[in-house]
């Protein structure tokens, strides 16, 4: 893929992949809390509802098995597809910054980062490197020498 014939993709339209891709965020956290509220034996069930009350170490577990989920939901598929359900939704994608397919490599370490661009609140870190980059790089793209764009 030629670099003139992409549109690297700033902060609004992967703001917009980003939105979608929570919804998906938050069915990996319904999976991770109710996944282990009944290993833990902590569902009630009443009728047609289920209800998980985690806290303490049960609570730390579901939160770490949701961060890996999520984490690993963005790994995998971008670096098979390239993109998220988001990504896909908005017609963007991620690939090396040469123009070539991501790597296991770089779709894990700028998806490891992506822990840092979410600090100090929402996203702050990622939308601030975005804009400060010439090619409209977050911190995880920048040490992954990816770019996101839109074909």
């Amino acid at each position: 893929m030629a670099e003139t014939d992409v549109e690297e993709c700033g902060v609004g339209i992967r703001g917009v992949a980003l939105a979608v891709d929570s919804v998906v965020w938050f069915a990996f956290l319904f999976v991770a809390v109710y996944a282990v509220g009944f290993v833990t034996g902590d569902v009630q069930v009443t009728g047609a509802s289920a209800d998980a009350e985690l806290s303490g170490l049960a609570a730390q577990v579901a939160f770490l098995l949701w961060l890996v989920l999520s984490i690993e939901y963005h790994v995998l598929l971008e670096y098979r597809y390239g993109q998220t359900i988001g990504k896909y939704l908005v017609a963007i994608r991620v690939v090396a910054a040469d123009g070539g397919d991501l790597s296991l490599r770089a779709a894990t370490v700028r998806n490891a980062l992506r822990l840092v661009d979410v600090l100090p609140v929402f996203y702050l870190v990622g939308i601030v490197s975005v804009v400060a980059s010439d090619r409209k790089q977050r911190l995880g793209d920048r040490v992954a020498d990816t770019v996101v764009v839109r074909p």
